[in-house]
């Protein structure tokens, strides 16, 4: 009985220990992921709000995030980047370790809905969040935006488009990434290490041209909530697929290309180092 006791407690303690390490990965990873994707997002609400173009707004705001480091980190956009990342990845650790120790079954599964329960909503408010800040009064050669017209029916169209959105990038990274590693031959990647970056970098990124035009579609409903025909607001938020969905391919690099690469590589090595 004593044994077992014992045995418990040391069941216990490895496995706070292991998650301690989750959630420290996690917070390293947010940290570096969120300073490229909150001036991404910014210029890609700005282009979508004002028409203000792509490449001066990323210019902009790098520059003054390199100038002012501090007052950019302690900013808000900045905060809510970081809590989306950090959360998500927290959670994703989170779900694959439990599941791992409870030997369940679906482990990718359980990860992967886990994940998509957490990040989608704080996505869509992410959303939101950049939207009123960066959307509403904002000025585009001298003309103020009028202010958003609310709409529930329409708002809850968008917030429906970005929750597929979300959903499609979420199993492209946590669960699909993963999956397409172990199908890629020896002949393009001899080294086992080599097949999930691969993965890791370019599926995250080809899920995009599914993600970009509903997120544009998302934005055109947020922005402008009155009644208009879905044919112009899909031609209205199209025009510029193209660019956009560059901007989001290269945004999803850093939060999902290297972001989970970087998670992946600190917790294996926190796991290592925290395991009794």
């Amino acid at each position: 009985m004593q044994h077992r006791s014992e045995e418990r407690q040391g069941w216990n303690s490895s496995l706070i220990k292991r998650l301690a390490g989750d959630l420290g990965a996690a917070a390293v990873s947010a940290t570096l992921v969120a300073p490229a994707v909150t001036i991404i997002d910014r210029a890609l609400v700005e282009k979508s709000a004002s028409n203000q173009p792509l490449i001066r707004g990323l210019r902009k705001h790098a520059l003054a995030a390199l100038k002012h480091p501090a007052r950019f980190a302690f900013q808000l956009p900045f905060g809510i980047i970081w809590a989306l990342y950090g959360v998500t990845f927290t959670v994703a650790n989170g779900a694959d370790t439990i599941s791992h120790e409870l030997k369940a079954k679906a482990t990718g599964l359980i990860t992967f809905l886990s994940t998509t329960l957490v990040n989608v909503p704080m996505g869509v408010w992410k959303d939101i969040r950049f939207a009123q800040i960066f959307g509403s009064n904002a000025t585009a050669a001298g003309v103020t935006r009028p202010p958003l017209v609310q709409n529930r029916s329409v708002a809850r169209a968008a917030t429906a488009i970005f929750l597929l959105r979300d959903s499609v990038t979420i199993f492209g990274s946590f669960t699909l990434a993963p999956r397409l590693s172990e199908m890629i031959p020896d002949d393009l990647a001899s080294h086992p290490h080599t097949k999930p970056i691969i993965a890791q970098l370019t599926v995250p990124v080809l899920t995009q041209l599914v993600a970009t035009p509903l997120h544009l579609l998302g934005l055109d409903l947020y922005m402008r909530q009155h009644q208009v025909p879905l044919v112009d607001r899909v031609v209205q938020s199209q025009r510029y697929l193209a660019s956009s969905t560059v901007v989001r391919c290269i945004r999803i690099i850093p939060a999902f290309g290297f972001g989970c690469l970087a998670n992946i590589e600190l917790r294996s090595f926190f796991q290592r180092n925290f395991k009794s």
